[in-house]
């Protein structure tokens, strides 16, 4: 079996399309030839040796690389090429042991120490009296903090870059990890996997490990486009069809979102439904958002809900938690920089401001699993194919 590259996105690469990393990058083959750039010196690896290693037909070849090179996700010189995104191989993970594997202890040490002064914090939260304090720690440092806040914080401090502009109007960033045992305790076993699927009004969060196929709302609409791009042999109908499912996708998030609403207020009565609402609880009630009691016909919510008016409360705990560890996070990547000579990306001349994207992903993953072991925040139970995540849910009204 050929030797391949995991892909993963940050950002937002937009409508799913020729210009989509996921479209991209998810297409037969593509997944091996980025193993091989990635593994070799840049510009070294030429067309035909690709060709004669993975036993690919030089037309399929072609459209992959012209693809790939699209999104600028290579560089092409003398039909020799170069990665253009962090890229993580298992030759790679003995420096990222030394500097990654032990930090989460120290920070999540240190966060700990803040914890009456954070508890103060969230008992402002709305949904304070539903969940516990563990349950909305996770959300709120794990994710809210760790993916989000941080990115601007770090980025102002001029420690790694939070975003980057790719072709055809996107922003996101690609990270790669060679598919091995060796590399999963550094990639799909942590957690430090936020998905969330926007409406105009509402986001519908999953955060946990990447270790299996979540149910979750931006997980299920995103293989259900994966299906329908070879849905038939005609690839630009499909991807005509795709983008009308995605505008429609937008719109049942959306009446999703103002159902889910509606039962944190207690404002829906299962058996006042309309038929098309019933159709959509039942989808919510699915993907693990809602709970109908059929004895009553009470629908509940079944996740934290946070409201706009939470953010004062969360940029609180973020300035606090943020602030602890800033000095921290900048020596160890000044440290890990002088050492990093000999990693992946830096041979193919990757940015270290981009490299330190995955940097602090492996620095916040370690320290949410020391977080979840020390119970400061909730566990996330392990499903069967599924992987380690919980869900929530926010609103922008």
């Amino acid at each position: 079996m050929n030797k391949k590259i995991n892909l993963y996105f940050f950002g937002d690469p937009g409508i799913y399309d020729e210009y989509n990393p996921a479209y991209v990058c998810n297409r037969n083959f593509a997944a091996e030839i980025l193993y091989l750039i990635a593994y070799n010196e840049p510009f070294s690896i030429s067309k035909s040796e690709i060709i004669k290693e993975l036993k690919i037909n030089s037309d399929e070849f072609n459209e992959i690389i012209g693809s790939l090179d699209k999104i600028n996700a290579i560089d092409i010189k003398d039909d020799k090429y170069k990665i253009n995104f962090p890229v993580f191989l298992e030759k790679d993970m003995p420096l990222l042991d030394k500097y990654f594997m032990n930090i989460g202890e120290v920070i999540g040490n240190k966060i700990i120490e803040s914890s009456g002064l954070i508890y103060e914090k969230i008992s402002k939260l709305t949904s304070y009296n539903n969940f516990s304090k563990e349950r909305l720690l996770y959300h709120i440092i794990c994710d809210d903090i760790f993916d989000g806040t941080a990115f601007e914080f770090f980025t102002e401090k001029d420690i790694f870059r939070a975003s980057k502009m790719q072709p055809g109007n996107r922003d996101y960033i690609i990270v790669g990890y060679e598919d091995s045992m060796a590399t999963e305790e550094h990639s799909n076993s942590i957690l430090c996997s936020s998905n969330n699927y926007r409406s105009k009004s509402f986001v519908f969060n999953s955060f946990g490990d990447s270790e299996g196929t979540r149910k979750d709302m931006f997980r299920f609409f995103r293989r259900v486009q994966k299906i329908l791009e070879s849905a038939t042999p005609f690839k630009d109908l499909n991807l005509a069809y795709i983008r009308i499912i995605d505008d429609n996708n937008k719109e049942i998030a959306e009446k999703c979102g103002e159902l889910v609403w509606k039962s944190f207020k207690g404002e829906i009565n299962y058996s006042e439904l309309s038929h098309i609402e019933i159709n959509l609880v039942n989808f919510l009630s699915e993907l693990g958002y809602l709970i109908v009691n059929e004895e009553n016909s009470s629908i509940s919510c079944n996740v934290p809900i946070f409201e706009s008016e939470d953010r004062k409360v969360i940029n609180d705990v973020s300035d606090i938690i943020l602030k602890k560890i800033c000095g921290l996070v900048k020596e160890t990547f000044e440290r890990f920089e002088e050492d990093a000579k000999g990693l992946t990306p830096i041979k193919h001349k990757v940015s270290i401001k981009e490299i330190a994207i995955e940097l602090w992903h492996q620095v916040f993953g370690f320290t949410n699993e020391y977080l979840v072991k020390k119970g400061f925040v909730e566990l996330p139970e392990y499903r069967d194919g599924e992987g380690r995540y919980l869900r929530s849910f926010s609103t922008k009204i």
